[in-house]
């Protein structure tokens, strides 16, 4: 990929220069001119990146989960939200130090799943306070799971997921056989989620996720996934995404946040040079640089496309000649079609 940079600077100035503005060094806030082509490049540029997961603005960060925690046994009363760690003949212990909030309880034999609201390791037994009062039999000794199905991602600037996976070994009689086990992971609506999982998350203990699902944000605001099924070891998932569009507000500050694509560039300055033709109320001069902008997008799809659509395909045309085929090539118009 081509090294480009422009900061938000260079492109001001262009739309100045072209209605006979002088050329500055730094944005005046009075300025209502200045301030409006600031507008009008950052909203070009968010309209460009919310229209394709482009390859150029991918990042990656990672996630490790949580093992599950089955040790020994729990003591559940009904009725009652404290739930004790006991040893299996019922004695106190003191197994639950690495439980967090983000976890859920489920005792054995039992069809709910209870979130963790507090834990409590400073004296003995470990004690737990579930979110809602224990539902089931009680139970001075009931085997159990504590795990944790859903990940905040706390990366600055994460924006859209695009890919999730982690590593797996093969077999090595699959991988002789050119059989390899996809360990990506499927992208979901937590609707769709829930579908899959018959209405209740937790009751596939396989351990494996295969699906995941945003569902908002944790506590912290940060972007939280959900994973089915819930993880029962500690995985390390990979995550590929977008990054999220920071409105530019200094001189210096150079478009997009990395490097892109000379289209692209040209697409905001083309942008931005309308506008101020269309102040200067120049409409047919504002009307060239707006065809300019979507010739130069047509130059980011077609760049986006290039790999994409491969090395040639056929076509049926409305006479058919059973037997033969018609060759084509991709021509603009397959070129600059969204493609995902």
């Amino acid at each position: 990929m081509p090294v480009a940079t422009k900061t938000l600077g260079v492109i001001i100035n262009a739309a100045l220069k072209e209605v006979g503005e002088p050329e500055i060094t730094e944005f005046t806030s009075s300025n209502i001119l200045q301030q409006r082509l600031i507008e009008v490049s950052n909203n070009a540029t968010r309209e460009l990146v919310d229209r394709l997961d482009y390859t150029w603005r991918l990042q990656r960060t990672t996630i490790s989960t949580n093992a599950d925690i089955t040790t020994e046994n729990a003591h559940v009363i009904n009725g009652d939200a404290t739930v004790n760690s006991v040893t299996s003949d019922g004695d106190d212990a003191d197994n639950w130090g690495s439980v967090s909030t983000s976890m859920w309880f489920r005792a054995s034999g039992t069809q709910k799943s209870y979130q963790i609201s507090s834990i409590t390791t400073s004296g003995s037994p470990d004690t737990l306070e579930l979110e809602t009062a224990y539902l089931d039999d009680t139970n001075t000794a009931v085997g159990y799971r504590i795990f944790q199905d859903s990940y905040g991602i706390s990366t600055s600037g994460f924006g859209d997921l695009v890919e999730a996976s982690y590593g797996d070994s093969a077999s090595w009689a699959s991988a002789m056989g050119g059989v390899l086990p996809d360990d990506r992971l499927i992208k979901k609506t937590f609707p769709d989620l829930m579908a899959l999982a018959g209405g209740d998350r937790h009751r596939d203990t396989s351990g494996r996720p295969r699906v995941i699902a945003e569902i908002g944000v944790d506590s912290s605001n940060n972007p939280q996934f959900v994973l089915w099924p819930y993880p029962n070891d500690t995985y390390l998932i990979e995550l590929w995404y977008s990054v999220e569009f920071t409105e530019n507000s200094t001189f210096s500050t150079v478009m997009f946040g990395n490097d892109a694509p000379s289209s692209a560039y040209d697409y905001i300055e083309h942008k931005t040079v309308a506008a101020a033709h269309l102040w200067d109320e120049n409409t047919n001069k504002s009307a060239v640089y707006e065809q300019m902008a979507r010739n130069a997008f047509d130059n980011i799809l077609r760049r986006e496309n290039r790999e994409k659509i491969g090395t040639g395909f056929t076509i049926e045309t409305n006479r058919r000649r059973y037997g033969g085929r018609y060759p084509a090539r991709s021509g603009i118009l397959f070129d600059t079609a969204y493609r995902r």
